[in-house]
């Protein structure tokens, strides 16, 4: 397991977490410190790691952006222990429910042990967490007005994201990055990216040119062109990722994203 701790600036703690699977795959993932709050909790092959932190450092709470197992893979450790939390209520449902995911997620973070205690909230003022659906329906930003900082999840992960789970949606995503993007944020800072220095002008680059790809996807496909030609078309064919998830996360899932979004 690796944890790396470094200072963003004054207050604000990055602390990246991975191994050696998720490494060799090109994935790793970060949560935040900001002040007393952490932002997320990692997966859960890194629980010591992440309660050590917490032991340390002390926060009074901690803010989950999403179910995924990435972010929200410790979430039940850090109930028992008794930690505040605040999260959207359909995260909080997911990880009680513990639904399945499928081996290559298992394989490169863990899945989730099943929340059973119960939470206790707390504000976590100034801070506030924003609605940004569209990688998931229960995804929230972290934002911070009084130094406009985003921490902003899976929201970004780069300005031309071609993969996509086929259940996300799209013109969801273009709409809450352009939402977080009118903050003007000063500093983002994304869970497997790290630190983005331009961040408005990010988020407003990704969201052109996915709302250029939503456009081109439904143009092929109303002149009956299928989702693999598409693929192909648009984005060089699948990706490594696609392949190795199964066709889960992928470029197909992409397309079939819009194409569900637009039928």
């Amino acid at each position: 397991m690796s944890l790396a701790r470094t200072m963003v600036e004054p207050g604000v703690e990055r602390i990246r977490l991975s191994r050696w699977v998720g490494r060799a795959a090109g994935y790793d993932v970060s949560a935040y410190l900001l002040d007393d709050v952490l932002v997320d909790s990692g997966f859960p092959q890194v629980r010591d790691e992440v309660l050590r932190v917490v032991q340390e450092t002390k926060p009074r709470g901690a803010l989950i952006t999403h179910w995924h197992e990435d972010h929200a893979g410790n979430v039940a450790a850090l109930a028992d222990q008794g930690l505040p939390l605040l999260m959207h209520p359909e995260c909080e449902r997911l990880l009680r429910e513990r639904p399945g995911i499928r081996p290559y997620r298992r394989v490169v973070w863990g899945r989730s042990p099943r929340l059973t205690s119960e939470i206790v909230p707390f504000d976590p003022a100034p801070l506030q967490l924003i609605d940004t659906p569209g990688h998931s329906a229960d995804h929230r930003v972290v934002w911070d007005p009084q130094r406009g900082i985003v921490v902003s999840g899976d929201l970004f992960l780069g300005v031309k994201v071609r993969v996509a789970h086929e259940h996300e949606s799209p013109r969801a995503l273009v709409a809450s990055l352009r939402s977080i993007a009118a903050l003007e944020p000063r500093l983002l800072l994304d869970a497997h990216r790290g630190v983005v220095s331009d961040g408005a002008a990010q988020l407003r680059a990704k969201a052109d040119w996915t709302e250029a790809q939503i456009a081109a996807i439904e143009r092929l496909a109303a002149a009956g062109v299928g989702v693999d030609a598409i693929v192909r078309l648009l984005f060089e064919g699948e990706s490594l990722v696609g392949r190795l998830s199964g066709g889960e996360y992928s470029r197909a899932g992409f397309v079939r994203a819009v194409l569900h979004e637009t039928n």
